[in-house]
């Protein structure tokens, strides 16, 4: 598929894969709508590029369903309607679900799976008046692989998986491509300092959100419907598809070590919210 001139909406714009994908996309040929929360922040994604024209913010939080439906809106309108959705935006709070808090599980849902859920069920309309629409489901490889210390996110990108492939399957007969792309772990602030530690204790490797970016447009362009990203993460997804219970086993050794730097991690978030969002009402601004 051929990016030029396509119009794309990404969410989750000013983290680090978004920010790395909002760059690509625009390299590319690109013109790119960002939404996140931070007006400021998806600001500066682009403030310095120089194809910036090409662009419009629009600050949302997704896990406001009246957010959700003023996105729609404006994506539905923007330059004639968008032709792509990347629904990018994700949350996670590495900790054992016993001391999860009520707040950081819905917290997860909402943004990884619900907010997602519901920008293609909004914009469908938008997306069928385009001769090559395409949605894009940024998932994890923990959609593949139950992990200890990471049950609720491994449930909604289990359900964002699902959810992408019963989509693909409903949209068979028309214009619209639905893909589903599941990095590894990343190296960017998505990821607690606990986590971090954990991947490297376990020799887990943790990719560059450039390269990240560059493996899931290249994916788009090629058209494959759905990918993960990593070896041998790859590898023991299929595995822990055919063979679930000698997973159990590998991750049973590791159980002891996930759970020390799993309280850690909750330690760590004691007495603070365990989610930093805040709910903007900032007007979109398009780049001129």
């Amino acid at each position: 598929m051929n990016l030029q001139d396509k119009r794309v909406l990404v969410t989750g714009a000013s983290g680090g894969i978004g920010r790395a994908l909002v760059v690509r996309l625009l390299d590319e040929g690109a013109q790119v709508l960002l939404s996140g929360r931070d007006h400021g922040a998806l600001s500066a994604v682009v403030e310095h590029h120089p194809d910036q024209e090409r662009t419009a913010i629009f600050a949302a939080d997704i896990t406001s369903a009246s957010d959700r439906a003023r996105l729609c809106d404006f994506a539905s309108r923007w330059r004639g309607g968008i032709d792509i959705l990347i629904n990018n935006a994700a949350v996670n709070d590495f900790t054992l679900l016993m001391s999860q808090s009520a707040e950081s599980l819905e917290t997860a849902i909402a943004t990884n799976l619900t907010g997602p859920m519901d920008l293609c069920r909004r914009l469908s309309a938008c997306l069928g008046r385009s001769e090559a629409a395409h949605i894009v489901n940024i998932g994890s490889v923990f959609g593949s692989i139950g992990f200890a210390g990471n049950t609720v996110y491994c449930a909604t990108k289990f359900g964002l998986r699902g959810f992408s492939e019963a989509l693909r399957r409903e949209l068979a007969d028309t214009d619209i491509r639905v893909h589903y792309f599941a990095p590894r772990a990343t190296r960017t602030s998505f990821n607690s300092n606990a986590l971090n530690d954990l991947n490297e204790m376990l020799g887990n490797a943790s990719d560059d959100p450039v390269e990240v970016a560059r493996h899931i447009v290249q994916a788009l362009q090629a058209d494959k419907l759905e990918q993960v990203i990593g070896w041998p993460e790859k590898f023991f997804a299929r595995v822990n598809a055919v063979l679930p219970r000698v997973v159990d086993m590998v991750l049973l050794h590791k159980l002891a070590t996930i759970r020390n730097f799993a309280s850690r991690s909750t330690s760590a978030t004691v007495g603070r919210p365990t989610s930093n969002f805040v709910h903007s009402t900032a007007k979109p601004r398009e780049f001129s």
